[in-house]
């Protein structure tokens, strides 16, 4: 009961953050406007914050099932330590967002995402159910992909110079390997949800490139549409095929 308690309030306040900065932020100006402020190509479009409305209420559910079943006591623990942990380095980077602090931004989007990460594999490989890893598998997708935009942002603002290549091109070097991650663990680990989440920020980058980089919104509508189809052939393989002893 007391490790429900702890990720609930972890949550509610992570989830009250996120929510004031988007909307009334307590430091420095709206997220929203920071990130629209420089011209950065590999930026996906506002909508792609919709997908919290997916993400948020499975990881309540999540916490109130205390990250799950778990076969020990220690990983229990370690499970919530863990959400708990997440929860504050996602506080911490967004007040590094608005105070526009944004190698601390970075810097702690990192230590994020290996927290989660960690707290990926506290689970069995292929297992993925929605009082278990489903959550945390959706909201690691979601900021492995934010880490990778605040990287182009932090880049953008001390003007880097691409190493000759252009804005464009390096944005489809970072969608080819996003894409190639979500794979890994699409093939790897039969997770949809991290693949799902990328195509889902894959489209949203075309959506806000448009017509302006034809290149960027073309390689964004390639690489959802090659993740999605994977996806699909997986789930019909997984039908007929038997499980191997590693699965």
């Amino acid at each position: 009961m007391i490790r429900k308690l702890l990720m609930g309030i972890a949550l509610l306040a992570a989830v009250g953050f996120h929510a004031s900065a988007t909307f009334t932020p307590a430091f420095g100006r709206p997220a929203g406007e920071i990130a629209a402020r420089l011209p950065v190509v590999f930026m996906p479009s506002v909508y792609a914050s919709l997908i919290l409305l997916f993400l948020v209420p499975i990881l309540g559910l999540y916490s109130i099932r205390g990250g799950g079943p778990a076969e020990r006591p220690a990983t229990a623990n370690l499970r919530t330590a863990l959400f708990i942990a997440a929860s504050i380095f996602h506080i911490i980077e967004l007040i590094a967002w608005q105070e526009e602090r944004f190698f601390l931004f970075v810097a702690s989007d990192v230590a994020m995402l290996a927290v989660l990460a960690a707290l990926y594999f506290t689970y069995p490989k292929t297992e993925n159910r929605l009082s278990g890893r489903i959550p945390v598998s959706g909201i690691f997708s979601y900021f492995f992909f934010s880490l990778l935009v605040g990287i182009h942002y932090t880049l953008e603002e001390n003007e880097w110079g691409g190493l000759g290549l252009s804005d464009a091109l390096w944005a489809i070097i970072t969608l080819t390997f996003a894409a190639a991650v979500a794979l890994h663990f699409l093939y790897h680990h039969k997770d949809d949800v991290f693949a799902g989440v990328f195509a889902w920020m894959s489209l949203m980058v075309a959506v806000r490139n448009g017509l302006d980089e034809p290149l960027v919104s073309a390689a964004s509508l390639f690489l959802a549409g090659a993740v999605i189809a994977w996806m699909i052939i997986s789930k019909k393989q997984s039908k007929h095929l038997p499980r191997t002893a590693e699965d």
